[in-house]
């Protein structure tokens, strides 16, 4: 099994170049606002469960969820960083070989 530099060096540039789109997902703003405005409105619970009894826990597991979406984003953004950081190494390794 030979050593395909050539091939390598694209790839790697083509992944590079996906990586960088997953770094731009981190925003998500509204998310954010979003849950915010949430544990705002959960903090009168009684105003809420007088609108509907239902909406504190749906408030509460809206939260959740966001908070888990929120994380993920953030965690695949890092992810997205370092491999970039991982792959440019590689390429500068590579380099090196004709």
């Amino acid at each position: 099994m030979a050593l395909e530099v050539k091939k390598i060096q694209s790839l790697s540039a083509q992944s590079i170049e996906d990586l960088k789109a997953i770094e731009k997902i981190g925003g998500l703003e509204h998310p954010a606002q979003l849950s915010e405005e949430l544990k705002k409105a959960m903090a009168d619970e009684e105003q809420l469960r007088a609108v509907s009894p239902m909406l504190p826990p749906y408030f509460a597991e809206l939260r959740k969820n966001l908070g888990f979406l929120l994380g993920t984003a953030k965690s695949l953004q890092t992810h997205g960083v370092n491999r970039t950081k991982d792959i440019q190494g590689l390429l500068d390794q590579l380099s090196h070989i004709k």
